[in-house]
């Protein structure tokens, strides 16, 4: 055997892997990857809502002045509702005895408001408040006493109907809510 080319490729062995390594045992740490902030919205047009659900907050029989609020199915607040149609049923107090014999203790009065593609005009002013899918009703003109005596009319209901693009909510009669 050739011992000198023996300890050439020795030697040759031993820089190669001295050469390979270093002093310096420092990790440069790697920035950990932030995923990206999802941003779900709290509120959806009425144009887009598929669903309408309606809260009443608060309704003056006399007046007509109501708040309500309306979401979605996902409770998502719905936005920029123009269009509406708003009844407004007055009724007599059933316990109070009539001084007229055929005097029918189921009567009412309607007076409605609407707002849209039906009408030609709006009535009433609807507003949506500061709160989003927050909003109020004014009936401008609502007077009970025009068609029934003064006082008759005792109890009062409304029925509101909200219209989106692609749904409306269900029109159902709502007395005043409970205090």
């Amino acid at each position: 055997m050739n011992y000198k080319l023996f300890s050439v490729l020795l030697t040759g062995a031993l820089m190669t892997t001295a050469c390979g390594s270093d002093d310096n045992d420092t990790v440069t740490p790697v920035d950990p990857v932030t995923p990206p902030v999802v941003v779900v919205p709290t509120t959806i047009d009425v144009a887009k809502a598929a669903t309408i659900e309606l809260e009443l907050a608060s309704f003056d029989g006399v007046s007509g002045a109501l708040s309500f609020s309306l979401s979605d199915a996902d409770q998502m607040a719905i936005t920029n509702a123009k269009e509406y149609r708003i009844v407004y049923f007055g009724f007599p107090d059933h316990d109070d005895p009539s001084t007229k014999a055929k005097a029918w203790k189921r009567w009412h009065l309607s007076k409605s408001y609407q707002c849209g593609s039906e009408a030609s005009e709006c009535e009433g002013l609807l507003t949506e408040t500061a709160t989003k899918g927050s909003y109020t009703f004014e009936a401008p003109g609502l007077d009970w006493s025009s068609d029934a005596t003064p006082d008759a009319v005792q109890k009062y209901k409304v029925a509101i109907e909200i219209k989106g693009a692609l749904s409306s909510n269900d029109l159902e009669v709502l007395p005043p809510p409970a205090v």
